[in-house]
């Protein structure tokens, strides 16, 4: 996990150096470059959250994509913005299924049915005499 959000946070460095260099987009680029140093910063520490932020920097970054899409930036930022959406998503996902191999079924968290007690209005309580 750590090394993928390495590599990918240095693609996403490069590709938002690429778009200073194309002098175009300041926005989407300034937002890649954020996250990319959190991406990168994140993939040394030893913080158990680096599942969420995969997904979190994987929804940030197809949102951003659909930012450069519709305000019109050039197709190579827009194009590699939502390829890094999909790499970020992947690499969360293959730590989260065991379909990809990486985890074993029963390293998973397990989801308890929980059923909570609302007591709604319309339900009465019968005293107990």
């Amino acid at each position: 996990m750590d090394g993928g959000l390495a590599v990918f946070g240095f693609g996403l460095f490069l590709l938002s150096i690429a778009g200073l260099y194309a002098r175009t987009a300041y926005g989407v680029v300034g937002a890649l470059l954020v996250l990319a140093v959190a991406s990168m910063g994140m993939a040394f520490s030893e913080s158990k959250k680096l599942r969420e932020l995969s997904l979190g920097l994987s929804v940030a970054l197809l949102l951003l994509a659909t930012v450069a899409l519709a305000t019109g930036t050039v197709w190579w930022l827009t194009l590699g913005t939502f390829l890094f959406a999909v790499a970020f998503g992947v690499l969360w996902a293959e730590f989260r299924f065991s379909v990809f191999g990486n985890v074993r079924q029963q390293d998973l968290p397990v989801h308890h049915e929980r059923r909570m007690n609302v007591h709604w209005p319309w339900h009465r309580r019968r005293s107990v005499h």
